[in-house]
């Protein structure tokens, strides 16, 4: 029977250490959020540091060695209380002098010990998120619902919509500077990468007063044209790049069996490039998801926030203090993204591998 050896090496053993502590950093605040979602109360206070548990809080008291219960040092007897003209008990004052440092007075020392104990969960915070802001949630007492579902719903349109115009936009230009010669190409090009040495915070002011002037202010279909257009130069650019380094033989071949540039593009090309297709789709999707700067600049009503303004709004202010349905917000937040990296994992991890489509 052969001998099994542990190869372990210092090394070896510190990196897993290092990871194990990564994974612990990065689980903790999701574990930390579900459990707060899961809590009737509004305040953070009610929410403990372990997840899933509720602490409780007891004072033990413990009688003062020093005083001995008396909460009095020294020979000074405390003299008894007096009664004054209308019955009432008066406390004799005792001295400062005489009063023990260690209880101040009290006769006893008290220290609170924590107990932790599994909570019982609540899907009231998920109630309130999902009822209509005209109706009612029974309660400790009764509040009007939110306008998440509608927040919810603008967020994916948005989405949505800059997905599909960025993957179809930015994949023809990448492969008509990647595969054709024209006038002007190399210029263009160029002018691509400038625009992305600078900020979008630059272009604000210019693009606020652009939408003021085509009506599109507290419109989703502006925030979709200014995502899309924005992303046009780098997601170009990097489309450009990864059929630089596919094969031009594939396209050939398909024009040697009487494919037209179009036909071998939409059957040969796309289907060698989705890797890619599947990171830009997601990276396109990701991006106005949780954007807050330029929604919260644009969208005045409250039927046409996205989930980023209208999450923020729970917990911005003095008299808004609603954590925990925050919390619960961003679980379901998270939804979308869960799926898509779920349903796009294998195809991913070829894009960033950049197997796909080479010799």
């Amino acid at each position: 029977m052969r001998k099994l050896t542990s190869k372990a090496t210092p090394v070896g053993i510190s990196l897993n250490i290092i990871l194990i502590i990564n994974v612990c950093i990065v689980l903790y605040p999701v574990l930390f959020t579900i459990s707060s979602s899961f809590t009737k109360s509004n305040s953070l206070a009610a929410t403990s540091v372990i997840p899933f548990t509720t602490q409780i809080d007891k004072e033990i008291k413990t009688t003062c060695e020093v005083c001995k219960g008396t909460g009095i040092v020294g020979d000074y007897v405390k003299p008894e209380a007096q009664v004054d003209e209308f019955g009432l008990e008066i406390e004799a004052v005792i001295p400062e002098e005489n009063i023990c440092k260690d209880c101040d007075g009290r006769g006893y020392t008290s220290r609170v010990s924590h107990k932790f104990a599994f909570k019982k969960p609540s899907i009231y915070q998920y109630q309130r998120l999902l009822t209509s802001p005209d109706k009612l949630v029974k309660g400790e007492t009764s509040v009007h619902g939110t306008n998440y579902k509608i927040w919810y719903f603008n967020t994916l349109k948005i989405a949505v919509m800059n997905t599909l115009i960025t993957v179809f936009v930015c994949t023809l230009a990448g492969y008509i500077f990647s595969r054709f010669e024209f006038t002007g190409r190399k210029q263009i090009m160029g002018g691509m990468i400038v625009l992305q040495m600078f900020p979008s915070f630059i272009g604000m002011v210019a693009t606020y007063v652009i939408l003021w002037k085509f009506n599109a202010l507290n419109t989703l279909w502006g925030l979709v044209l200014v995502y899309s257009a924005g992303s046009i130069p780098f997601n170009s650019q990097l489309m450009k790049g990864y059929f630089d380094t596919m094969s031009k033989d594939i396209a050939e071949a398909a024009y040697i069996d009487g494919a037209s540039p179009l036909v071998a593009f939409v059957k040969v090309i796309l289907p060698s490039a989705q890797p890619q297709l599947v990171f830009l789709g997601l990276t396109s999707f990701t991006g106005p998801w949780m954007d807050y700067i330029f929604p919260r600049m644009i969208l005045r009503s409250d039927d046409k926030k996205t989930l980023a303004v209208g999450l923020y709004e729970m917990i911005s202010g003095r008299s808004n203090d609603n954590f925990t349905m925050f919390a619960a917000g961003a679980i379901l937040v998270a939804v979308p993204f869960a799926i898509l990296f779920m349903a796009g994992q294998k195809t991913l991890l070829m894009s960033m591998a950049g197997t796909s489509g080479k010799e």
